[in-house]
């Protein structure tokens, strides 16, 4: 009988662990944990998907070490596993292109880059700038490339320094401004009425927010189920909304075009340790909480409109 699906249950839910706030694990014990999991699992990884992301983790972790031999070794495991045949080969060049550039190792990197170029010309000009920029150099022929767009980044990001004293995180949160009209993207008074609005008021909608996740989150903990084990580092019992610091993080603030009052209800993102993959999201109105769920909560404007017209 097969053990590779439990070995790699117990990956994913080790790096589940690694990604908590409260993680005091390097990325060494990272790596060393994954490399002796993965060594005991047998084929059947393979054919599992969710190793296939765990061998592009480990590639990248070997990148961020600058271990090109170890970074190739992954990469092969990489080739191995089924779901890798789903790729033209040209996608699987560049790809291999990036990761030898990322890692250093240039002459590498050109060599994938050239067989990526033979087969699809077009392709490697889709992807990342700093790879097509470098493969365009070592073109006999290089292509002309667009300039780059400018864009007014004032929006681009909303500075709430008593949150990030809250979450002790230095981070700028993301702003997006969700247009009616994604061809008149034309920033409204509602819309600056709002981002004032929240930066003068994020003491008391910061509360709002957790004092509403207080109340939701022992029924959340039920329909979650996490064992007795594995509790206190994903959903541990929260009695007071300062707990919520270390479990939560605001990640995107999401301006809508639906008014009320002259301002904009306002949607919020978070990253959550009990559900990496969906998230946190809430919607709301000056400081009143409108719903709270999963991170599509936060930027589903027809929430908005339904509250708007019942008022």
């Amino acid at each position: 009988m097969s053990n590779a699906q439990n070995l790699i249950n117990e990956i994913s839910t080790f790096l589940d662990k690694f990604s908590l706030k409260k993680n005091t694990l390097t990325k060494e014990d990272l790596i060393s944990f994954i490399e002796e999991k993965w060594a005991e699992a047998d084929d059947e990884k393979y054919n599992i998907y969710q190793a296939y992301i765990i061998a592009g983790r480990m590639t990248n972790e070997y990148i961020w070490k600058k271990d090109f031999l170890n970074m190739m070794r992954w990469l092969e495991i990489n080739d191995r596993h089924a779901a890798s045949g789903r790729n033209e080969p040209y996608i699987l060049n560049y790809y291999r292109g990036q990761c030898c550039l990322e890692c250093g190792n240039e002459e590498k990197a050109l060599e994938y880059f050239y067989l990526c170029y033979n087969e699809n010309p077009d392709y490697i000009f889709t992807r990342a700038p700093f790879c097509y920029d470098f493969f365009n150099k070592h073109l006999e022929n290089p292509r002309e490339l667009p300039k780059e767009e400018e864009y007014d980044d004032f929006f681009d990001s909303v500075e709430l320094e008593e949150w990030q004293s809250f979450f002790d995180e230095e981070e700028i949160i993301q702003c997006e401004i969700l247009f009616d009209d994604e061809e008149e993207e034309e920033l409204s008074e509602e819309h600056e009425n709002g981002i004032n609005y929240l930066e003068s008021n994020q003491t008391e909608i910061l509360e709002s927010i957790l004092t509403e996740l207080l109340k939701v989150y022992p029924n959340w903990q039920k329909d979650y189920g996490y064992s007795e084990e594995d509790k206190p580092d994903f959903m541990p019992d929260i009695k007071e909304i300062k707990d919520f610091a270390s479990l939560i993080s605001p990640s995107t603030v999401y301006i809508t075009s639906v008014f009320k009052d002259d301002l904009p209800y306002i949607g919020f993102l978070f990253s959550c340790s009990w559900d990496s993959e969906h998230g946190l999201g809430v919607m709301t109105h000056k400081n009143r909480i409108i719903e709270i769920g999963g991170a599509d909560t936060a930027f589903l404007t027809w929430i908005a409109e339904k509250d708007n017209d019942k008022n």
